[in-house]
């Protein structure tokens, strides 16, 4: 169709960036930047975004814990796997458990930040041995509404996943979406905002949408557990978040055992870009504790 931009062959799109940074899972290329020295720190970022997230907090953390920012299946720079399944929450964990065991990594802290919350509490859940302590950036509350009725058929899915060929194809309207998580007009520059839809439009992208919707076809209703997280939890949200009200997350509060929250001012849902020395300070302080 005219006016749709292409995908680019995975193996363009990482033909310059440092090999140092891609785990090889499998048959599959993981991208993980890794840095610093001390107590392991895992960052995983939110639904259409990337380890790019947290490029504002990765290296000042870096210089008391041994930072890992991992690109989840479906977005950034690790390669689109064909299996559907492999875009379902549980089988996410897996790959992130595997990429740590490959490292040599037994005992490490989770920071999750939207759906990358999601992927840290179910980490968690099934790995409390390796989890020591949890930070939930903008975490959401709930998914228990049924999925659209459209998603449900053939025709439907197809038509979702045209409409996401048309948001990436269309810089503006991208940019002018990506906005309305951040709190403040020029918050999310239009650089910022080019490169998460540039790392979106990648080979596998059609397999990655399938992923999606039937994980959330399948699973939506189970996929949040707060309450199965048995360490302790920090809670950091903008104030002015519109995703994921102030309201909603004094519901995912009291969700969990062990739970202290950090409401960011003048911040969206996007901490670790608006206000990266906030979540700084809260996450040593925490971290400490």
């Amino acid at each position: 169709m005219e006016g749709l931009a292409k995908e680019v062959p995975y193996s363009e799109v990482i033909a310059e960036e440092p090999q140092e940074n891609f785990v090889k899972i499998g048959d599959q290329l993981v991208y993980c930047e890794d840095s610093g020295e001390g107590p392991v720190i895992v960052m995983l970022h939110g639904f259409a975004s990337s380890s790019f997230a947290f490029r504002l907090i990765r290296q000042p953390l870096s210089r008391s814990f041994r930072v890992l920012a991992i690109d989840l299946n479906g977005f950034g720079l690790t390669q689109r796997p064909r299996k559907i399944k492999s875009y379902h929450h549980q089988e996410q964990s897996d790959l992130i458990i595997e990429l740590l065991k490959s490292k040599g990594i037994e005992r490490f802290h989770l920071m999750g930040h939207s759906y990358g919350a999601v992927i840290s509490n179910c980490i968690a859940e099934h790995h409390p041995e390796k989890v020591m302590q949890v930070v939930l950036v903008s975490p959401p509350a709930t998914f228990t509404d049924k999925s659209p009725w459209y998603l449900r058929g053939k025709l439907g899915v197809k038509l979702a996943i045209l409409m996401v060929r048309l948001l990436l194809s269309n810089p503006a309207k991208f940019h002018q979406l990506s906005a309305k998580a951040v709190y403040g007009d020029e918050t999310l520059s239009l650089t910022v905002s080019e490169h998460y839809r540039r790392t979106m439009l990648v080979g596998g992208l059609r397999d990655a949408c399938l992923g999606y919707i039937e994980n959330f076809g399948k699973h939506r209703s189970t996929m949040i557990r707060y309450g199965m997280i048995l360490q302790p939890v920090l809670i950091i949200a903008g104030e002015e978040d519109r995703i994921v009200t102030k309201e909603k997350i004094e519901k995912v509060a009291t969700m969990i055992n062990q739970a202290e929250t950090v409401f960011i001012p003048e911040c969206g849902h996007c901490p670790p870009e608006e206000q990266p020395e906030s979540v700084i300070k809260a996450t040593r302080k925490f971290l400490a504790s």
